[in-house]
C-alpha cells in the first residue's frame, strides 16, 4: 500500500517539480519499505535536456550486451526494482566506448529489452516485439505504443525475437518514458533496413506525441 493516497502523492509530486524550477524535467519516485510495514517516499527531481533531433532524424546505435539477463525465476522483471546490476554490468562491459543502448538478451539467448527501455522492430508492416516470457519489464511507453499501433491496423506480436530477427527487420525503435519512442538506426554494426528510420516508426512516433499532449493539457 502506499504510504500516500494518490491525490495526496500527486499533489506531493507536483510541488516537487515547481520547486525544482527546472523548464523541463524527469521525475523518479520511489516507494521504500520502512518500518512496521509503512512504505517511504523519496521523489528525485532532475534536470532533464531533450535528446537531440537529430537522434530522431538519424536513428541512434545499439549494441547486444556481452552479459545475460538473470532468469525469471532469480528476479521478476515486473517488478520495477532499483536492482539494475545486468544494466550496469553491461555498461561496465562496453568500456569506454558506450552506444545509446544495450539490449540485453535472456539466458536463452533471445533478444530481451535494453537497459531503460523496451524494444520492437517492424517486419513487413507487421509489428513485434520481445513477449513478456522473454523476461522483459512491461513499460508504460511500450503498452501505450501498442495500442496506438492496433488503432493503427497493425498487427501486433508479442513473442521470443532472436538478434538475426532484428538484422533482417525493415525498421527497429526503441521505446521509454525519457525518449518517448526513439528509431534505432543499426544494431551490433549491422544497418537496420537502410538504416534511416522507417514510416511505421515515423507514424507511430507522430501518435505517441498526440496522445501524450493530450493527456497533459
Amino acid at each position: 500500500a502506499l504510504p500516500l493516497p494518490g491525490p495526496e502523492l500527486k499533489k506531493w509530486m507536483e510541488e516537487g517539480l515547481r520547486e525544482s524550477r527546472f523548464p523541463e524535467a524527469s521525475l523518479r519516485l520511489s516507494i521504500h519499505w520502512g518500518e512496521n510495514q509503512n512504505g517511504e517516499i523519496v521523489l528525485i527531481v532532475r534536470s532533464f535536456p531533450a535528446y537531440s533531433p537529430q537522434k530522431y532524424k538519424e536513428g541512434v546505435a545499439v549494441e547486444t550486451a556481452v552479459s545475460r539477463r538473470s532468469t525469471l525465476k532469480a528476479q521478476d522483471p515486473q517488478i520495477k526494482a532499483s536492482q539494475f546490476v545486468s544494466g550496469v554490468l553491461s555498461v561496465l562491459d562496453k568500456g569506454e566506448n558506450i552506444p545509446h543502448e544495450i539490449i540485453l538478451l535472456g539466458p536463452s539467448g533471445s533478444v530481451a529489452e535494453g537497459t531503460i527501455s523496451n524494444i520492437f522492430i517492424v517486419k513487413k508492416k507487421c509489428l513485434l516485439t520481445p513477449s513478456s516470457a522473454s523476461g522483459i519489464l512491461r513499460g508504460v511507453t511500450r503498452g501505450v505504443v501498442i495500442d496506438l499501433a492496433k488503432k493503427k491496423g497493425l498487427e501486433v506480436t508479442q513473442t521470443f525475437l532472436t538478434r538475426h530477427d532484428f538484422y533482417t527487420a525493415d525498421e527497429c525503435f526503441i521505446t521509454d518514458t525519457s525518449s518517448e519512442l526513439l528509431p534505432v538506426g543499426e544494431m551490433d554494426g549491422r544497418k537496420i533496413g537502410d538504416g534511416k528510420p522507417g514510416p511505421v516508426t515515423l507514424g507511430l512516433a507522430a501518435d505517441f506525441k498526440k496522445a501524450a499532449h493530450a493527456t497533459t493539457t
